[in-house]
């Protein structure tokens, strides 16, 4: 006879499905205590819920760093040298200056007579560390917080420099451009390149704000002296004051010399270009102008 055999795979499921059985058709009672448990399911680790957590903040800029100090200065705008006299130079002011405790000045208007007050208007803002963050970030849009060489044109005689000088993160930058404005020849102003960016500040920078200003009232003044013989070449007559201090002497003063403001002010607020003074019968002509911060003989 032949005998027919199942498969192998056959074979080995037949024992499996015969256990199944059996332990379907078992007690279902608890096991005994001294029988093995089956903990396969209780080895299977729950699963993990990662605990909540907040991003850390990230802090605001902080801004640009500047000095802090009131006679420290974060930007001033001048205007040095060109074709005028001596005495003019020294008394130029900045057509804008910034200082570290946020006060920005500047020059007021000037009375159109001849002559003149012999002290200039001074103006002096209240910006806060907001003003002083935007004309920093101005500086910084047109490329000013670098070091930057600037063309020289070579088409214009007598002109001044335009100087600005920017103090912020750790670092100085002094940018020097000769002619400013008058680049393309006289009367007219298109410049180009870096000069364009420096020019563009300039203009923007000091028009950007609108703080009501006080004239500032400054502690002390600096004084040049210039000796007059000649005083036949004036078309006004020149008034002639005598010298009130004794224990400065306008000799001495051919170069600089600071007073106070408490010593001097008063002859000062009254003295027009045309005032001169007399001491020890020497005549002399005086240049003079607030001291502001950062600025010394």
């Amino acid at each position: 006879m032949r005998h027919i055999h199942p498969p192998r795979s056959l074979a080995l499921l037949v024992p499996v499905a015969l256990a199944m059985t059996l332990a379907a058709c078992g007690d279902d009672s608890e096991p005994a205590a001294d029988e093995p448990v089956d903990t396969v399911a209780d080895a299977v680790p729950p699963t993990t819920v990662p605990p909540t957590t907040v991003p850390p903040t990230t802090a605001a800029p902080a801004g640009y760093e500047h000095p802090t100090g009131a006679d420290e200065v974060v930007v001033s705008i001048t205007h040095e040298g060109g074709f005028v006299p001596v005495e003019t130079i020294f008394s130029q002011l900045p057509s804008l200056l910034v200082t570290g405790d946020a006060r920005q000045f500047t020059l007021g208007p000037q009375i159109a007579i001849y002559p003149g007050p012999l002290l200039p208007n001074v103006q002096v803002a209240a910006i806060g560390e907001d003003g002083v963050q935007d004309l920093l970030a101005l500086a910084d849009e047109y490329g000013l917080l670098e070091d930057r060489e600037y063309e020289v044109p070579t088409n214009i005689a007598d002109a001044s420099d335009t100087v600005v000088t920017i103090t912020a993160d750790g670092a100085t930058y002094v940018h020097r451009a000769y002619a400013l404005g008058l680049g393309a020849g006289p009367g007219v102003t298109d410049e180009s390149g870096d000069r364009a960016d420096l020019q563009a500040f300039v203009e923007a920078a000091t028009m950007m704000d609108e703080t009501p200003t006080d004239t500032f009232a400054s502690d002390a003044y600096l004084v040049r002296s210039f000796p007059t013989d000649d005083l036949s070449g004036y078309d006004i007559e020149p008034t002639i004051v005598a010298w009130p201090l004794a224990d400065v002497d306008l000799a001495a003063a051919s170069d600089c010399v600071e007073i106070a403001a408490a010593d001097i002010g008063d002859v000062f607020a009254t003295a027009n270009q045309l005032t001169f003074f007399e001491q020890d019968g020497v005549v002399y002509r005086l240049a003079v102008k607030p001291q502001l911060p950062g600025d010394a003989c």
